[in-house]
């Protein structure tokens, strides 16, 4: 088992190597649609699995009490690692998965992407979105596949605004997919895991030490406020 600090440097390198894929995702997504869809995916799981790392880590520490899996930030950051772990609902698909994936190309590729918090109403600079459908399936798989309690699945729900996006899908006149974007309730986790572990924390790298302080300096992200965009996936 990985200490905590050990754990915790490997969730500040996996971030780091996620956000060179993010970086050069434009480009490669010309030339091999199927390889930068692949380090995407790759790298978001290595995410989840880090955090997941630092939650095993913490629940070993007789020094931490923290209920991981009762708050909603880190609740819905380790069921979506868990969907994906155990390959439930489509693994919860990124939309670069989805929209490169054999047999679609005869589809539209046209989407609808949630972001949330506050904005100037720009496209945020990166974006690493998932299926809405199937994580709306994974909350309405039963309890003995997902270990998911009615409680929990209600306030992973009510944090990423499940009634607001349903009245927006009813509201379409089209079966556009939706998708939502990771990278704030990553933010929103880390945030409220270094909070929690941070007295036990020892930094390994420059890049546990770069991360530390982004989360610790980057504000909370509003998941209550949620935009909506229609966009296109170009290849």
């Amino acid at each position: 088992m990985k200490s905590i600090s050990e754990a915790f440097d490997s969730f500040a390198h996996a971030l780091r190597v996620n956000t060179e894929h993010l970086i050069r995702a434009p480009e490669l997504m010309k030339i091999d649609p199927q390889e930068a869809a692949g380090n995407l995916d790759q790298g978001l799981s290595s995410i989840l699995n880090g955090f997941h790392s630092i939650y095993d880590a913490a629940n070993d520490d007789p020094r931490i009490s923290f209920a991981w899996n009762r708050e909603p930030t880190t609740a819905t950051l380790l069921a979506i690692r868990n969907a994906r772990h155990h390959n439930h609902a489509h693994r919860v698909r990124s939309l670069e998965g989805y929209f490169t994936r054999a047999g679609r190309a005869h589809l539209s590729r046209d989407y609808d992407l949630v972001t949330y918090g506050e904005g100037d109403g720009e496209a945020p600079l990166f974006v690493q979105a998932l299926s809405w459908s199937d994580i709306s399936d994974l909350l309405d798989m039963p309890f003995d596949m997902t270990r998911l309690s009615a409680a929990k699945v209600g306030a992973i729900r009510a944090y990423l605004g499940a009634d607001c996006i349903a009245t927006h899908i009813a509201a379409q006149t089209s079966n556009t997919p939706v998708f939502f974007d990771m990278l704030p309730l990553i933010v929103n986790a880390a945030k409220a895991a270094i909070a929690v572990i941070e007295p036990y924390l020892e930094i390994y790298s420059m890049e546990g030490e770069g991360f530390k302080e982004h989360f610790e300096e980057v504000g909370v992200i509003d998941t209550s406020v949620l935009n909506f965009r229609v966009c296109t996936f170009r290849l």
